[in-house]
Order: C-alpha cells, then structure tokens, then sequence
C-alpha cells in the first residue's frame, strides 16, 4: 500500500524522534525516568526504532520480486538489529549507543544504495528518511558526546 503523500511519512516521523528528543535530554541531563536512566531509555527506544526501520528495508525486499542482492540484503537487515539487541543485552549503554548510531548509519545505506540496484524506481521518501536518519544520528552522537 504506496502513498503517494510525503506527510503521513513526515507527521509518524517526527512523533518517532519526539522520543528520541526526550530521552537525550534525559541522557544529558543525567535524570532517571521509572528507576532507568535516559541512557537506559535511549538505548532501549533506539534498538525498537532500529529494528522498524529494518523491517521497513526487509518489507521493501519482499514486495518486490527476488533479485540477485535480495538475500544478502535481508540478512544484513537482520544482522544489524540482532547485533544492536546483543549490544543491549550486555548490559552497557553506551556500546549500546555507539552500535546503535551505527546500525543506524548502515541501515541508511543499505536501504539508499543496495536498494537502488534492486529497485529502478524511487518512491519519493529518500529526502524524509534522510532528515529522520540526520537526525536520530545527531542525537545519538549527542548522547555519547559526555560520555567520550
């Protein structure tokens, strides 16, 4: 189901980094939120966001017919979230944080350029994701800045 509208892709974005916004504010300020620290939450929200924006990439894959890249490109999909989730799971926020803001950055790039050889056509939402992604990034290295 293709929209041909930017805004809905505009107006779920902006409530998807209002959160983001939030908890690096936390983050910076060093408050805790429900016994967890901004840190905690960041990370936490951003592995979710991490995993929907490569959902978003494998759903773009399995629209489509099967093509020469399209497994390797559903599995660097998968390989990213799953690393990002490990990274949580050891319990240390701010390696958690950095594979994040990497996770983020592949995803990106595999999406503009992997996907670009898949697919002859653009869908017209490259510019937003780019702003959402600049963005998210920003706050992530925002995040880590106290910390290194």
């Amino acid at each position: 189901m293709r929209s041909t509208s930017v805004f809905p892709l505009v107006l779920f974005g902006l409530f998807g980094v209002v959160p983001f916004a939030i908890w690096t504010l936390l983050a910076i300020t060093g408050t805790s939120f429900m016994r967890h620290s901004g840190l905690e939450l960041f990370a936490g929200y951003g592995a979710i966001m991490l995993s929907f924006f490569n959902g978003v990439v494998f759903g773009q894959v399995l629209e489509n017919p099967q093509r020469t890249y399209s497994r390797r490109v559903m599995s660097f999909s998968h390989l990213i979230s799953l690393l990002a989730w490990g990274t949580l799971l050891m319990g240390v926020p701010t390696l958690s944080v950095m594979v994040l803001l990497l996770g983020f950055i592949s995803t990106f790039w595999l999406e503009i350029r992997c996907l670009k050889l898949l697919f002859a056509h653009s869908d017209g939402h490259s510019k937003t994701r780019y702003v959402l992604i600049t963005i998210v990034c920003v706050l992530h290295i925002l995040v880590l800045f106290p910390h290194y």
